[in-house]
């Protein structure tokens, strides 16, 4: 189990972003702070092939449904059923609750049709009356979650502890795993029915608060939900769900603005835990600015008591020597030449004062700047990316303060927002392999060019916004290759292989 500090949540890595399977017992907090990961190679293109069955459009083109259909949208609170669902899985043996868990990556790994089916029914099977809840607030569309956040003061929402996430994932295995399983004995209706009531928990779950944490772990459920679709579209029964996939409202799904913007508080109100964001405009003086500079020091102490790590604990020796406050001087008066506020009575002001009045600067610079282009819409991301990424890197050389409390409290925006980029990827990706399908069932083969797809269209990887790459190699051979995303960059080449029946 991962155990996460209380009152620290710079140390709250992307679980809910990379690897969100490996985490699966620990508490959950707010506002995790998200890092870039390292670049990765980029392999060969992933063996065995996947195998494609031709298959037309259902009829009706919307028999099979992986959102509800509109007429059945209630008006009605939706965490009202999860939770309900959620105390039902609480009254489970926590041993078999862990025999489920324990195997439930093994199962995902391996192709539907090698499915130990009886055995995934009996790990799953006492959780059936929880699913039958759950299922209850499938067409409940209203996602209202008031947890209060927004009266929390700063510490109240750094200890606030959202336990509900988690069975959020555990709920979503369990559907993962029922559909995979109603997929191996040609159950297609009862296999979607499952995938459609996880993609309504995934949304649930993402806006249940405007924390980042909240969409990334509902992003990374319909991410698990789509590999499951990718594996059953493989086997040779499963119905064409193009149309299906396609009802998915993904924009929605996976919007991050709101959240965005949430996040930016965080260092907002952490200025105002340690004095910041409420100095008056006329000049305090040295012995209030000291004061002033006390409580901060004594704050963000208090904020940081529980990390072990070399870094933070000469940060706080220092500043309980008075060391870097010394330092941060003649930085800070060069920083406030740039506050058009200030730039003419820096000289007016004493040491203390410049310090706490470049940090209250710095800080509010940085999170504006930060939030300011978190604003350009997808499609100015790629032909921006250098100056968008360098007007949001929070630089470690910051020089007061507020600098070095909006590098621990803003998350990295690229890396968080890219999440829901590449998943919405994998939707596209999907509804290109259907149409595929849907052209072999037709025509009796792949197409030459993945423009000349018939009946359905092809959609654009969002990424790059232009086709996904594709190449026939011989009428049932081809490859498909998506753009590399920031936090996606492995395997981009699927090889596809059409199964021709005789």
């Amino acid at each position: 189990m991962i155990v996460f500090p209380r009152k620290h949540t710079a140390l709250l890595c992307c679980f809910a972003v990379f690897g969100w399977t490996q985490v699966s017992h620990g508490q959950v907090m707010l506002s995790p702070t998200v890092e870039k990961s390292e670049a990765v190679a980029e392999p060969e293109p992933r063996s065995p092939p996947l195998l494609l069955h031709a298959r037309p459009q259902s009829d009706p083109p919307l028999r099979y449904r992986l959102w509800p259909a509109p007429e059945r949208h209630r008006p009605r609170n939706a965490m009202v059923a999860v939770n309900r669902s959620m105390l039902l899985v609480a009254q489970v043996s926590a041993k078999q609750k862990r025999d489920f868990l324990d195997r439930y990556d093994a199962w995902t790994e391996i192709p539907i049709d090698e499915l130990p089916v009886e055995d995934a029914k009996a790990s799953y099977a006492p959780f059936g009356t929880a699913i039958d809840v759950l299922r209850t607030g499938e067409n409940w569309m209203d996602l209202k979650y008031d947890l209060g956040l927004e009266d929390m003061t700063f510490a109240e929402k750094l200890a606030t502890l959202l336990p509900e996430l988690q069975e959020s994932r555990d709920l979503a295995r369990l559907l993962c795993m029922r559909a995979r399983v109603a997929a191996a004995e040609n159950r297609w209706d009862d296999a979607v029915d499952d995938l459609r009531l996880g993609f309504r928990l995934s949304e649930i779950t993402a806006h249940s608060t405007n924390t980042l944490l909240s969409r990334l772990i509902g992003i990374a459920i319909s991410e698990s939900l789509l590999d499951t679709i990718e594996s059953m579209i493989q086997q040779p029964n499963c119905p064409n769900l193009y149309w299906a996939l396609a009802g998915l409202p993904v924009d929605p799904l996976f919007a991050m603005r709101a959240a965005i913007e949430y996040e930016s508080t965080t260092a907002y109100h952490a200025g105002s835990l340690v004095g910041l964001n409420e100095l008056p405009d006329e000049i305090i003086g040295e012995a209030k600015a000291l004061i002033r500079l006390k409580e901060m020091s004594d704050a963000i102490a208090t904020m940081f008591d529980s990390v072990d790590t070399t870094a933070e604990t000469t940060f706080l020796h220092q500043l309980s020597t008075g060391v870097l406050i010394t330092m941060m001087v003649q930085p800070s008066r060069q920083l406030l030449l740039e506050n058009e506020d200030w730039d003419e009575r820096v000289d007016e002001l004493s040491d203390a004062e410049a310090v706490l009045r470049a940090s209250d600067f710095e800080l509010t610079r940085i999170r504006e700047r930060w939030l300011a282009w978190s604003l350009l819409p997808d499609e100015l991301w790629a032909d921006n990316k250098a100056r968008r990424e360098a007007a949001m890197r929070v630089s470690p050389d910051t020089v007061t303060l507020g600098g070095q409390l909006a590098r621990i409290m803003l998350p990295s925006f690229p890396s968080a927002t890219s999440r829901g980029l590449d998943v919405k990827q994998k939707h596209h990706q999907l509804l290109t392999l259907e149409a595929l399908r849907m052209h072999a069932a037709e025509t009796g083969a792949l197409p030459d060019a993945i423009d000349k797809l018939t009946p359905v269209p092809a959609w654009l990887d969002p990424i790059s916004r232009k086709p996904f790459v594709y190449l026939r190699k011989t009428p049932t051979e081809a490859t498909l290759s998506r753009a590399a995303g920031s936090s996606n960059q492995t395997n981009p080449t699927l090889t596809i292989q059409l199964q021709v029946t005789k």
